[in-house]
């Protein structure tokens, strides 16, 4: 499994697709930092809760989460890479947990971009590490929801053009039903675009006003991880 791991952050690192990625993402996140700093008093702090609260860039990510668990189903390496001594529930998990490191190092990046501009611009402002990190934690946890959402369809459609067209759509469509049908109980818990804007409530004592949608995502995780497992190991390669 660290194996499996390895290699796919070997192969991440010497991507052309990546490096594209990497290149639009960061110019933009540079671009954007720079306007922010012209339209208001852009500290360090508040360019990290910009960052944080982007329901844009939660949905941005999906080709970053593709590049990881779509790749060998993409290339068709799959069965090539099962018959190299790793169980199907260790390659599930290797690819789970690099993609969750992966997401969370980007965002890292974008918010360390965010927080040296509003340095420059106004100082560092009022920073709580404690709230930066139950905030980070959250967000990770969030994206980790699209994970399990691509996932799952990917492995049920064998395809990952349905699984990052059909997961985008998805979660667009429960935040447009969210905004329109706003005393909706159910969609409290998985509208989790919406409730990216929201971060900011996070301290490290509570979840602000995103307790239910952290919970979603919670059961989300969990149950979906379990199910996307079942499926892995019944699937027909």
């Amino acid at each position: 499994m660290l194996n499996l791991m390895r290699a796919d952050f070997y192969r991440l690192r010497h991507s052309r697709s990546l490096l594209i990625w990497e290149v639009l993402i960061l110019g933009f996140t540079i671009f954007t930092t720079v306007n922010w700093s012209r339209e208001k008093h852009l500290t360090g702090w508040l360019g990290v809760q910009l960052i944080d609260n982007s329901g844009g860039l939660f949905l941005l990510l999906l080709p970053l989460i593709m590049m990881t668990v779509g790749h060998d189903f993409s290339q068709q390496l799959l069965k090539d890479t099962l018959t190299m001594g790793i169980s199907r529930r260790q390659y599930f998990l290797s690819k789970m947990v690099t993609t969750v490191i992966v997401i969370a190092l980007q965002l890292l990046a974008l918010q360390l971009i965010a927080f040296t501009g509003g340095v420059i611009a106004g100082g560092l402002g009022p920073v709580q590490w404690g709230d930066w990190l139950a905030q980070f934690l959250v967000y990770v946890l969030l994206v980790t929801t699209e994970i399990t959402v691509i996932t799952m369809i990917l492995y049920w459609s064998n395809s990952t053009t349905a699984a990052i067209s059909v997961g985008f759509l998805a979660l667009l469509a429960i935040a447009i039903l969210h905004i329109q049908f706003v005393n909706l109980e159910i969609l409290h818990y998985v509208d989790w675009i919406v409730s990216i804007g929201q971060l900011r409530t996070v301290h490290i004592n509570s979840l602000g006003t995103i307790a239910k949608p952290v919970i979603g995502a919670a059961v989300l995780v969990i149950g979906g991880g379990i199910l996307n497992d079942w499926r892995f190991e019944k699937m027909s390669l």
